[in-house]
């Protein structure tokens, strides 16, 4: 849960509060003077894959690298570097001439696009009342190419609140978000998605298998500084009358969601769920 500006050294990241609070370990609103791409690493480059992937129309399908490079205003050397990344990822494909097209991968990020479309329309008024209800930021996450993406939030109105934007990706080895997601999986497709974390760190790898499984059995997940410090997290299964479709979360500051708290905040999220996959059952009947 990245933060949208730095706060004290050491603070905490994913929190935001209002400018012109006091004590808190990030402020929201306008970036310093000078933090300019700094406050935002990696967002130029982020920013000219996209563009890449924009250059494709339906009339234009098969580009070279100078053709994406003029259509861009990319150099051309660092044009092959997008390229590159974008083969690996197996959202370009190229052939023995020096062509590229989009990848049928898209197809499926498309699909998913219109189906979390129709899901936030459905979502939208379960997650005012849950953050009405909790006080608390509310979001939806979806598992899109292997990612859990947030395709929707409402935000809380308190100062000091986590910070979440649509299509921010969240891990998808830690966290309550991710639980869930991964209790939806079938075990030979879970353990596909986390062959290469399970490779790095089996101990790690074998903890998360079995949080997950309680997940399955429990239809919800809860965390504590899995992924930011000072915050934590219930979530709970979306599921269209079968299958987990989402997840729906609400991420906290530790300071407002003592032990005490945490079994209250569970049952409002674990019940806005319950409402929010009801009417997605009845609205696909």
């Amino acid at each position: 849960m990245p933060s949208r500006a730095s706060g004290a050294p050491g603070a905490s990241r994913g929190y935001s509060a209002a400018r012109g609070s006091v004590a808190v370990p990030v402020i929201k609103g306008p970036a310093p003077k000078g933090s300019g791409p700094a406050a935002a690493p990696g967002a130029e480059g982020a920013r000219r894959v996209l563009a890449v992937l924009q250059a494709f129309t339906p009339g234009q399908h098969t580009l070279t690298a100078r053709d994406l490079a003029e259509r861009t205003g990319i150099p051309l050397p660092s044009m092959y570097r997008y390229i590159a990344l974008l083969r690996e990822t197996g959202l370009l494909i190229g052939d023995d001439h020096g062509c590229y097209h989009l990848s049928a991968r898209l197809i499926s990020l498309a699909r998913a696009a219109g189906a979390a479309e129709s899901i936030i329309e459905i979502a939208d008024p379960v997650m005012r009342d849950l953050a009405a209800d909790c006080g608390e930021t509310v979001i939806l996450v979806r598992l899109i190419a292997r990612t859990p993406v947030c395709v929707h939030r409402v935000e809380s109105t308190h100062h000091l609140r986590a910070t979440f934007e649509p299509g921010q990706q969240l891990p998808l080895d830690r966290g309550a978000t991710a639980k869930v997601l991964l209790a939806g999986l079938s075990p030979q497709v879970r353990r596909e998605y986390l062959a290469a974390f399970a490779q790095a760190s089996p101990e790690a790898a074998a903890r998360l298998d079995e949080a997950v499984r309680q997940a399955a059995e429990a239809g919800w997940a809860i965390s504590e500084q899995e992924i930011d410090r000072g915050v934590w997290a219930a979530s709970a299964s979306v599921t269209d009358g079968g299958s987990v479709i989402a997840a729906l979360t609400v991420p906290s500051p530790l300071v407002r969601s003592p032990v005490q708290a945490q079994a209250r905040l569970l049952g409002q999220v674990r019940a806005a769920a319950a409402r929010l996959s009801g009417l997605i059952t009845d609205a696909h009947r």
